[in-house]
């Protein structure tokens, strides 16, 4: 009982989290559209007076700005104007419906200055940001034609009166964020291979003149699709420091992924690491393993699978693969963690160093158990003789389950999203057992 209230408390204490306002889904989606402010509704008859009261509102998928309505001083006069994303019936069926809506405020009141066709017909997100140095405010819209597919991205700005259009391209993924820590924002664009064009990366800025600097790096050719990007800090190549760099998860068709490392500095694209023959190991693996920072120090681990230990015959494999994890160190990998990686259910079980070479995994009745085996020796078929249990993990969903396993011995190590991760550190090895709290540190969730 004692070491259940103790479960117990211990999960509340990890499960603690921060109130947050934000929220994930599409806006169109919801069982009544939001409440419009007075200022809105203003905007949306203002609208209705230029192209007609049959007019229905589109809102972005995602981003900050999921409404309908962008009000913000586009062109630093101190006066707001306002962007609304609609669907008039004046389109024929044959035209694309979606419209921007540019409008503008005369003597307090609001007018409709122009409407523009678009190039998608979903919004999936509008940021308005400076990129590079010039000071003026961009209109960065993501497109796509249907469920998310043939993306298509804009920037305009708002100048006398008018948006004007100084981008139009097609993308995979695409960010707006400062990736060389100069304090100002640049525009990331990465596209996957089709049969008219090559993968490729491409940093976009603004000078102060107003101009575009742009840089282009390619990406593999087998690259169809881009995964991720996330974000970090590789050491500097004189050994001082760090640099900021990003890695790209790409996608070869449905099955399988690898990793491009890149940096961005002085207005050039730098490609630090890709996979290239001569070299192993490579970022090669199935799809759905993507780049994380496991420990939160900034520098990005990348995934990569392996036979786990004590397995002789690496084509066969194993029943289950080892996760190891590499930090891009001077253009190589080098390894930082080896690992269960449960993707499913969205945890990394970090394997203590001590563990190398002598403890391997198999699946047992719904759970994974980690066995200290006999190195030296292997059955015919090329497995491990296993030793001694030294951990068992299982994730269910089942509250009861949950408290059962827990009345038989299993710690609540942690409870997310209506699953319960829960673990039994076996009496094993001296050398090999683990202590509970670090139990709590190899345990990663993604």
């Amino acid at each position: 009982m004692i070491r259940r209230l103790l479960s117990g408390m211990l999960a509340a204490f990890l499960t603690v989290q921060l109130p947050s306002c934000a929220f994930s889904g599409n806006v169109e989606t919801m069982l009544s559209p939001p409440r419009l402010t007075v200022e809105q509704e203003n905007i949306y008859r203002a609208l209705q007076a230029a192209v007609g009261s049959s007019v229905s509102l589109k809102y972005p998928k995602s981003g900050e700005r999921l409404s309908a309505f962008t009000v913000e001083d586009l062109d630093g006069d101190g006066q707001d104007e306002a962007i609304v994303f609609y669907e008039s019936s004046r389109s024929t069926e044959d035209e694309n419906r979606l419209r921007l809506g540019l409008l503008a405020q005369e003597d307090g009141t609001w007018r409709a200055m122009a409407e523009y066709p678009t190039a998608g017909a979903e919004v999936e997100r509008i940021d308005v940001e400076q990129l590079g140095t010039n000071p003026r405010k961009n209109l960065v819209i993501r497109y796509s034609v249907v469920d998310g597919a043939n993306r298509t991205a804009e920037v305009l700005h708002y100048d006398d009166k008018a948006l004007t259009r100084t981008l139009s391209l097609p993308y995979s993924r695409m960010s707006v964020t400062d990736l060389d820590g100069n304090g100002t924002r640049e525009l990331l664009v990465l596209s996957g291979s089709t049969t008219s064009a090559t993968a490729s990366a491409t940093v976009y800025a603004l000078d102060e003149s107003g101009s575009y600097l742009q840089s282009t790096a390619p990406l593999p050719e087998t690259v169809t699709e881009i995964s991720s990007i996330g974000y970090g800090a590789v050491p500097a190549s004189n050994g001082i420091g760090q640099i900021p760099a990003f890695f790209v998860d790409g996608s070869s068709g449905a099955t399988t992924a690898q990793t491009v490392v890149l940096s961005y500095a002085d207005n050039a694209l730098s490609l630090i690491y890709t996979d290239s023959p001569d070299r192993f190991p490579n970022t090669s693996r199935p799809a759905g393993l993507l780049t994380a920072d496991l420990n939160g120090d900034g520098e990005p681990e990348i995934p990569v699978q392996t036979v786990f230990y004590g397995y002789a015959n690496v084509e066969d494999g194993s029943p289950l693969s080892m996760t190891n994890w590499y930090l891009c160190r001077g253009g190589v990998l080098m390894r930082e963690y080896s690992s269960y990686y449960a993707v499913q259910e969205g945890y990394v079980f970090l394997m203590p160093k001590r563990w190398e070479r002598r403890v391997t995994a198999v699946p047992e009745d719904e759970e994974i158990v980690f066995y200290e085996y006999d190195p030296d020796t292997q059955k015919e078929d090329g497995s491990p003789v296993l030793r001694a249990p030294l951990l068992r993990l299982r994730t269910v969903t089942d509250p009861v389950q949950a408290d059962t396993l827990q009345e038989n011995g299993y710690l609540l190590i942690q409870k997310r999203g209506g699953s319960y991760y829960l673990a039994n550190a076996e009496s094993g090895s001296a050398s090999l057992t683990l202590t509970q709290s670090e139990l709590l540190f190899a345990m990663k969730y993604l």
